[in-house]
């Protein structure tokens, strides 16, 4: 078991034994680009920009489209995975344009499913599901690799809806595909995502009443076994991700002290992006954190750092979170005026949540049927 920590993912041992046996430079190309685009993402975003940069050097002419179209999904993804930068959308859709353009239909295919990944996180649910349906109709030319994004992507979506047996059976899904393919990122994510979507949707419902022992003590080890896969897979870009969601947990159980230390940890470490809503989470609990344990000015600090983030940017589930600690940590002070402010800007963003699930919901309808996860 302490050697798993040493364990190569079988999908980079295949493309790297791939690579030492590729008959000409386009073929070398391509298996480049898939590597680097694994590398950037686990994590290992220096590799993956010398690929790039090398890759740049020799085909930045045009004189392999596949090759062409993988180097522009390469960064978007490093865009995507180093920066959380929405602006990795932009270079996925020209690659997904020229995939079509040129009928390259695996290509087709694993762009398309990107771009339903990213406009999942984006929170543009409609351009999410056409993504999706365009992606299951270019299937035949995939290698498992588009299927089983698209698969993790409807099982986020589903448990992002609250429907808990479909998103089973399509998570179910993608770790088949994950396995076979030796895909160690995409299960890492999968377990990720699953648990960080749960700490969330329990954060929110939070806001009616105290989540039970039982649920806490089940949220905890789902973000455990997701800490855990990410250690023995060396999957680096979750690190913050999932050190984020185990304060989440912390806050679910009121352990104000434990949840600030780590709080302070990993804002120290600056490895959030600056523009976040993860970090304007981090910085509202930071700020409830300390005014439960009398800490006021300290709270007052944190408090104003959070505002002076774009926070009627972000998704409304997260301005919820956000605005829901700001409040408390403004009653704490004793400004109530700023505690009613922050609570109706709660209540507000609470009710778009609502209506937003509701319409995710009708949109997923397609989807949701068990056969539909077996085709």
């Amino acid at each position: 078991p302490l050697l798993a920590n040493f364990m190569t993912a079988p999908l980079v041992a295949r493309l790297q034994s791939s690579l030492g046996n590729a008959g000409d430079r386009v073929s070398r190309g391509v298996l480049l680009a898939h590597l680097a685009c694994y590398q950037a993402r686990i994590g290992e975003f220096d590799d993956a920009e010398r690929k790039r940069v090398e890759l740049r050097q020799e085909f930045g002419l045009g004189n392999s489209q596949r090759v062409s179209i993988l180097i522009m999904c390469l960064e978007a993804l490093l865009l995507y995975y180093r920066d959380l930068d929405p602006k990795a959308r932009d270079w996925m859709a020209r690659a997904n344009l020229l995939s079509v353009s040129f009928r390259e239909g695996a290509l087709a295919a694993l762009s398309f499913s990107w771009l339903a990944h990213l406009d999942f996180n984006l929170g543009h649910y409609e351009r999410m599901v056409g993504s999706i349906g365009r992606c299951l109709q270019e299937l035949d030319h995939d290698d498992g690799t588009a299927l089983c994004r698209v698969a993790l992507v409807l099982g986020d979506a589903f448990a992002f809806a609250g429907r808990e047996t479909e998103s089973r059976r399509w998570y179910d899904r993608a770790h088949a595909e994950a396995t076979r393919l030796g895909d160690q990122a995409a299960i890492g994510a999968l377990t990720y995502n699953r648990a960080a979507l749960h700490v969330s949707a329990a954060r929110v419902k939070s806001v009616d009443g105290e989540v039970g022992a039982e649920a806490l003590a089940l949220l905890g080890a789902e973000v455990r076994s997701a800490v855990n896969y990410q250690a023995v897979a060396r999957l680096q870009s979750l690190d913050h991700l999932l050190r984020s969601a185990s304060i989440g947990v912390l806050m679910l159980g009121r352990q104000y002290e434990a949840a600030t230390q780590e709080i302070d940890k990993l804002i120290a470490a600056a490895v959030v992006p600056e523009a976040s809503a993860e970090r304007a989470l981090l910085l509202s609990d930071q700020a409830h954190c300390l005014s439960a344990l009398g800490r006021l000015e300290s709270s007052r600090a944190a408090a104003s750092a959070a505002l002076s983030m774009p926070l009627h940017s972000f998704g409304p589930d997260d301005r919820a979170l956000v605005f829901g600690g700001l409040s408390l940590s403004s009653r704490a002070s004793g400004d109530l005026s700023a505690a009613v402010a922050h609570e109706a800007a709660q209540r507000e963003a609470l009710a778009e949540h609502r209506a937003t699930i509701e319409d995710l919901g009708r949109l997923l309808t397609p989807f949701a049927a068990d056969r539909a996860a077996r085709a």
